[in-house]
C-alpha cells in the first residue's frame, strides 16, 4: 500500500485533526457561456471581471473524513453533482463524505438544468468543472497530511439588508400583476439579517503557517456591475483580502441562509431631471420601492469595504483557538412532497452537518433558506454553549428558495415568484414545511452521534 494511502492506519489513529487543501481558477476563456441568475441575460458572456474558482480542503481523524468543496458558482446543481460524487466514489470517498457548496455569484456560468430558465449550461463547462474536481483532489492526495489548530474569528460587518418588504399600495408585476397588497423586492432597513461574519483559518501544528480559510457571511453576491461579465462577485474579493494577508491559500466560503438578504450598497448621487423623477415616482407606485441603480464604482466601494473588514476580522484577536482531536459528520433527506405540494424537479432536501469537537459545527442544506430559518434551527437543535454553529444554504442539487411557515401565507418572491425560474409549479404547506425541515435537521443531528464505516483513501493516481 503507499506511504500516502496507509494514513487511516498510521497517523489518523492518533486523536488529532489533519488537513489537506488546494484551490484552481475554473474560468472559462475559450469561448463565451451563458451565466446564471438572472432570466432577461440570455446572451453568453466572454469578459472576465475576477476569475472563479473551486477550492477544497480535506479533514481527516481518527473517526473519519469529511472532503469540503466551496465553488464560485450560482448553484452546483444535480448533473454536475452527481458527476463529481460518482467521480470521487470510485476514488473511495462516500457521497456522505463529501460537501459541494455553491456561493450563489449570479456571474458565474449556468451548471443546473432544472434552472435552465435563469441560464442554460454549458456542457462542456460543466464536464470541465467535474475534472476538475476529480483532479483538485489527486492533488490534495499527493500532499503530506499536517495537523492542524483552528483559529475562530469573528466580526460584525454592515454590508447587507433584509428584501421582503410588505407593501401596502396597489402594485403590477410580471409574475403577479395587479394586487392591492403584496410582499414588495424592496429594502426593509428593519427586517431581519446576519451581519456576522466568521473566518475559520487552518494552521499546521508544528509552525503555525496558514493552510488554508473557511469563511462564511450572509448575503446574496448580485452586486456585481456591470451584471454581463465573469465573476465571483464579494467573495472574489474576499479571497483576495485574505490571500494579501495569509499568502496564496485556499479559501472557502460557506454562503449562509441568504435567501432574504442582498447587498446593501448607497448608489452614489446622480443629478436627475424633472422627467426621469416622475418616471422614478411611477416605477414606486406600480412596483413598490425598488433598490436603486448602482455604478460601477458603487460595486467597488461597497465590495472593497466589505472585503476589507472581513480582512481585519481575520487578523484580529481569535474569539476560540484549538486544537481538534474530533470530526463528525452526519447526512439526511427528504422529499420535497413533505412539505410542497405540485410538480418538482427529482431533487430532495438534503441536510449535512460537521462538527469538530464541541467547538464549531456546519450545518448546510440543499435550499435558499430565508435567514430567518437560522432562529427555527437554533430552537429546534439547540447549540451547547460555547459552540459556533454556522448555517449554510447552496448545497449540492439546490431545489430552490425555502420560506418559513409564516412567510409562505404572505407570498412574494421567495415562495412564488422563484418557482418558474427553478422548475417547481405549486404551493408550500405552512402546516408541514417547519416540521419537516426541523425533522431532516434533526435526522443528520443524529446520524452524526453514529460511527461511519472507515474507508481507506484510494492511491493517488496520476492526473489524466
Amino acid at each position: 500500500m503507499p506511504a500516502k494511502a496507509q494514513f487511516y492506519h498510521q497517523k489518523a489513529a492518533a486523536a488529532k485533526l489533519f488537513a489537506r487543501s488546494a484551490s484552481c481558477d475554473l474560468t472559462p476563456r475559450d469561448h463565451p457561456v451563458p451565466l446564471a441568475g438572472y432570466a432577461l441575460r440570455k446572451a453568453p458572456v466572454s469578459e472576465v471581471l475576477d476569475p472563479i474558482e473551486m477550492s477544497a480542503v480535506l479533514l481527516e481523524c481518527s473517526e473519519g473524513r469529511c472532503l469540503l468543496f466551496s465553488f464560485d458558482l450560482m448553484i452546483v446543481g444535480s448533473e454536475l453533482q452527481n458527476m463529481i460524487l460518482m467521480k470521487l466514489e470510485r476514488m473511495g470517498f462516500r457521497a456522505d463524505e463529501v460537501v459541494l457548496l455553491a456561493s450563489h455569484t449570479h456571474n458565474a456560468p449556468a451548471t443546473d438544468r432544472a434552472c435552465e430558465s435563469l441560464g442554460t449550461p454549458d456542457l462542456a463547462f460543466v464536464n470541465s468543472v467535474a475534472e476538475a474536481a476529480e483532479t483538485l483532489l489527486r492533488q490534495i492526495q499527493q500532499e503530506e497530511p499536517s495537523e492542524v489548530s483552528l483559529s475562530v474569528s469573528q466580526g460584525q460587518l454592515n454590508h447587507s439588508i433584509n428584501r421582503r418588504r410588505y407593501w401596502p399600495f396597489p402594485t403590477i408585476g410580471r409574475m403577479h400583476g395587479f394586487q392591492l397588497t403584496s410582499i414588495a423586492f424592496s429594502p426593509n432597513p428593519s427586517g431581519p439579517k446576519d451581519e456576522w461574519a466568521t473566518v475559520i483559518l487552518l494552521r499546521k501544528a508544528d509552525d503555525q503557517r496558514v493552510l488554508g480559510a473557511i469563511w462564511h457571511y450572509t448575503c446574496h453576491p448580485t452586486a456585481v456591475m456591470p451584471d454581463n461579465v465573469i465573476s465571483a462577485d464579494y467573495p472574489g474579493a474576499v479571497r483576495q483580502a485574505l490571500r494579501e494577508r495569509f499568502g496564496d491559500i485556499p479559501c472557502l466560503f460557506i454562503q449562509g441562509f441568504c435567501g432574504n438578504i442582498r447587498p446593501n450598497i448607497q448608489a452614489s448621487p446622480q443629478k436627475i431631471g424633472l422627467r426621469e423623477r416622475f418616471r422614478k415616482l411611477i416605477r414606486v407606485v406600480a412596483f413598490g420601492n425598488l433598490f436603486p441603480t448602482l455604478s460601477t464604482g458603487d460595486w467597488m466601494r461597497w465590495s472593497r469595504g466589505l472585503a476589507a473588514g472581513v480582512g481585519d476580522i481575520a487578523q484580529g484577536n481569535p474569539v476560540k483557538t484549538f486544537s481538534p482531536t474530533r470530526l463528525q459528520t452526519g447526512s439526511a433527506r427528504i422529499p420535497l412532497g413533505d412539505f410542497f405540494k405540485g410538480s418538482f424537479p427529482d431533487k430532495m432536501l438534503v441536510a449535512q452537518v460537521i462538527r469538530i469537537d464541541q467547538e464549531l459545527e456546519i450545518v448546510a442544506l440543499s435550499a435558499e433558506p430565508s435567514v430567518e430559518w437560522e432562529r427555527i434551527l437554533d430552537e429546534a437543535v439547540p447549540p451547547r454553549s460555547g459552540l459556533i454553529r454556522l448555517y449554510s444554504g447552496y448545497l449540492g442539487a439546490l431545489f430552490g428558495y425555502l420560506p418559513t411557515t409564516t412567510q409562505v401565507p404572505e407570498g412574494g418572491y421567495e415562495v412564488e415568484g422563484f418557482q418558474p425560474f427553478f422548475g417547481l409549479s405549486g404551493h408550500f404547506e405552512p402546516g408541514q414545511i417547519g416540521p419537516a425541515v426541523a425533522g431532516c435537521v434533526r435526522n443528520a443531528f443524529e446520524d452524526l452521534e453514529h460511527p461511519k464505516q472507515r474507508l481507506v483513501e484510494s492511491a493517488p493516481s496520476p492526473a489524466h
